[in-house]
């Protein structure tokens, strides 16, 4: 695309364009991955400033620099053409739309934002409309599916040049439908701006990723923008639809000034779509699904009652956009693994091992309930967490972690360049904080992988060990290395070395 099209240059004060005829052959926001004729966007990110890698773009055949920090000092002497922008990512969230072809508007779009949830939300409703015979492009936090490619993702909402290309793949593979999961961190930097939603789903909404938002009605805030998304993008022909958990107060407030059409779900029985006979166990759980437009009986391959608002998100959703409930039903039953959610290991061992991504209060709360009513044994639980995060909420998980355990081993969960011992100390001061009859049993073991172990050597017959927190992640990342480790794998091998 040529620069003129590509940035609409009267715009910005300040810049410097060699040739507004310039054919511009990609655009990156990594100065590794510039090719001749490319377009390089600096912008300060949370690890790295890219103000820092411009002459090294440059240097790699970037044609044109866009940059956003006004004491920047341009090297005017090298032969480039420049733009200075107050917003880096929200320009470059417009100039990849423009780029690609502008791919949401030629699709229908699913935004699922949330607290906990929003992952199997994303697979359960992909499944669903797959069934109902549309081919359905799926962005999570574990993986990005365009038809038979499947991708590893790095965020939970990939930036805007990556999302853009996903859906223009989509396109070009005949894919005219996606469901994108939608952080509040992809909604505040601007990652999913210019993306045309047709609908919004709100799973729940409670304080979490305090480190970035500071207040929780700035996260609040960033959630309600995919809402706004949806009201505004009146330039497709798809109907519009908002979609909330009826039984969280927050997600009520979130949708109470929309005036888009509502649905709510929930196990109170005041929801547009709700679940009936709904019978629990360890591994399933049965219910009855009733909508609007029909009812059907389902068994359930994740247990929980989180599991349960999750279907429910996604049955809502369908329903609404026609999918008759045959399919509905059919899709749910055959879902039997979301990534690193409820991923049983099974290595021939008398005990249950349970990988989770749970990894705040609220999601700990909900499995950790649940495992504790379900199973006549004892609860063992590994957890830890996350370095350069909020602070605050590490007591809240020690606590939660300890009223429902029996054994809690605290460990360590991607450390960043903060000392491991201070957010395993922080959680511990939680578990202490607990008070019930019985008190738990805790230890502080750094290594997870040899918390992992120690865990494993307590257990027996009944017993269900919980590895918390990474989920699908197969990464731990230190200051100064990261190195391979994923939970289901390592507690794979470790049950397989017990058993031989």
């Amino acid at each position: 695309m040529i620069l003129k099209k590509l940035f609409n240059l009267n715009e910005y004060l300040y810049k410097n364009i060699v040739d507004d005829q310039l054919e511009v052959s990609g655009l990156t926001f990594d100065s590794r991955l510039v090719r001749p004729g490319y377009g390089f966007f600096a912008f300060h990110g949370t690890n790295t400033d890219g103000h820092l890698f411009i002459e090294n773009a440059i240097d790699q055949g970037a044609v044109v620099i866009v940059y956003s920090d006004p004491h920047f000092s341009f090297p005017t002497h090298r032969k480039v053409s420049w733009i200075r922008v107050d917003d880096g990512r929200k320009t470059m969230a417009e100039a990849a739309d423009r780029f690609y072809g502008y791919p949401s508007r030629k699709m229908r779009l699913f935004g699922v934002t949330g607290t906990n949830g929003k992952t199997s939300t994303c697979f359960f409703l992909r499944n669903i409309l797959e069934e109902a015979g549309n081919a359905c492009g799926l962005m999570t936090t574990p993986k990005n599916i365009i038809g038979p490619d499947i991708y590893e993702a790095i965020n939970t909402t990939e930036e805007s040049l990556q999302i853009q290309a996903c859906l223009q793949s989509m396109l070009d593979k005949g894919i005219r439908q996606a469901v994108l999961e939608v952080s509040s961190h992809g909604l505040a930097l601007g990652r999913v701006e210019g993306l045309l939603f047709d609908a919004a789903v709100v799973t729940n909404l409670v304080a979490e990723h305090l480190e970035f938002h500071k207040s929780f009605d700035h996260y609040f805030t960033s959630k309600k923008k995919l809402i706004e998304m949806v009201e505004h993008n009146n330039q497709k022909p798809y109907p519009r639809l908002v979609v909330i958990n009826g039984d969280d107060e927050n997600c009520r407030k979130i949708a109470a000034e929309s005036h888009l059409p509502l649905l709510t779900f929930g196990l109170q029985p005041d929801n547009d779509v709700t679940a009936e006979e709904v019978e629990y166990s360890i591994e399933r759980t049965k219910m009855v699904v009733k909508t609007p437009w029909g009812k059907g009986a389902v068994q359930l391959f994740l247990p929980g009652h989180h599991a349960v608002y999750n279907a429910l998100a996604a049955a809502a959703t369908a329903s609404f956009f026609g999918i008759e409930m045959e399919k509905i039903v059919q899709a749910l039953q055959t879902t039997h693994r979301v990534p690193g959610r409820w991923e049983i290991v099974n290595a021939g061992q008398s005990f249950m091992v349970i990988v989770d991504f749970a990894h705040n209060w609220h999601g700990l709360d909900n499995i950790l309930s649940f495992i504790k009513r379900m199973i006549p044994g004892k609860v063992i639980t590994v957890f830890g967490c996350g370095g350069e995060r909020d602070r605050n909420k590490r007591p809240m998980m020690g606590e939660t972690v300890a009223r429902w355990s029996d054994v809690c081993i605290v460990t360590s969960d991607n450390p960043r360049h903060e000392d491991p011992r201070q957010t395993a100390e922080d959680a511990m001061r939680g578990v202490n904080q607990c008070k019930k009859e019985i008190p738990v049993i805790s230890r502080i073991i750094l290594d997870r992988r040899d918390a992992i172990a120690y865990a494993f050597s307590l257990a027996q017959t009944g017993d269900v060990v919980f590895l918390a927190g990474k989920g699908p992640e197969r990464y731990q990342v230190y200051h100064d290395r990261t190195i391979c480790h994923n939970d289901y794998d390592v507690a794979f091998k470790l049950l397989k070395e017990r058993n031989s």
